[in-house]
């Protein structure tokens, strides 16, 4: 077992259909004391406090009023004060061993970060949406981790942090806080994430992506700016692949809708529920 317990921030808002998921698979594999792990509630109006308390005695449980993912985060981010820490999305699985990887990467010279890859899991989805995330897949810049839903910090990680904004893409905005030579992508980590269900759902998800990355980009906040991969390599890996012609129409009207939906929208968390009900529920 490791000499200091592994920390782990989970902020979560009306999780009660994924939280025992996420948790069960976390620390399926855990030895007694091995991590400390403390969910931060916000906002929620359902029971998953309730439910956490009940399944996992040695969870620490925080409740706040404010529906707010990056007041949750800072909530948790102080409850662990000078510590390097996992922070971990609610609905997102990662193994034991996963979990112990991404932060023994932290021990590296000069690392301050470290992330996996995000394995897609299209179950139950509608074929709309299969057909954009056969797309998608291959973006570039996929291949260079993902920053995002599961992300190691050091202690001088969280220093540099101090607090997070009240901004929407706060995964983007831990990405360009730290430069790409101090992250560590671990080939031999993944996390499962869903994907939406329905072509709606989807439209609504992505539209909060750009949504985001367009507060970040007028807001001026000093953080390093990660130059986006060009689209044409993204167009040269469809070429090189034949089977993904008949799928781009639907990537790119899904990608235009949203961007047409981020221009008219608002900053209100478009968050997926179809993936937190029930197949045929939505």
């Amino acid at each position: 077992m490791a000499e200091c317990p592994i920390r782990v921030i989970v902020p979560a808002y009306n999780e009660e259909a994924v939280i025992l998921r996420t948790l069960s698979v976390l620390l399926a594999d855990a030895e007694a004391g091995e991590f400390d792990v403390t969910v931060v509630c916000n906002g929620c109006h359902d029971r998953t406090a309730d439910i956490v308390r009940r399944a996992f005695k040695a969870v620490r449980v925080i409740e706040l009023a404010e529906a707010s993912k990056t007041a949750a985060i800072n909530s948790g981010l102080r409850s662990v004060g000078d510590n390097g820490v996992l922070l971990l999305d609610a609905d997102i699985e990662i193994s034991t061993k996963s979990a112990r990887a991404l932060i023994n990467a932290l021990g590296r010279p000069g690392k301050e970060a470290a992330i996996g890859f995000m394995h897609i899991d299209v179950e139950g989805a509608s074929w709309p949406v299969r057909s954009f995330y056969k797309v998608w897949s291959r973006h570039p810049y996929l291949s260079k981790g993902k920053f995002a839903a599961a992300i190691a910090l050091s202690s001088s990680a969280v220093a540099r942090i101090g607090e997070l904004p009240p901004v929407i893409a706060d995964d983007t905005y831990l990405r360009r806080l730290f430069p790409s030579e101090t992250v560590a992508v671990l080939d031999t980590v993944s996390f499962r994430a869903r994907v939406p269900r329905t072509l709606a759902a989807l439209i609504r998800v992505r539209s909060r992506v750009h949504l985001g990355n367009k507060e970040l980009d007028r807001s001026g906040k000093d953080t390093h700016r990660v130059p986006r991969e060009p689209m044409s390599e993204l167009f040269r890996e469809i070429l090189r692949r034949p089977a993904l012609w008949p799928h781009v129409p639907i990537y790119c009207c899904v990608t235009l809708s949203a961007r047409i939906t981020a221009r008219t929208g608002t900053s209100s968390w478009k968050r997926d529920l179809t993936t937190r009900q029930p197949a045929g529920q939505q």
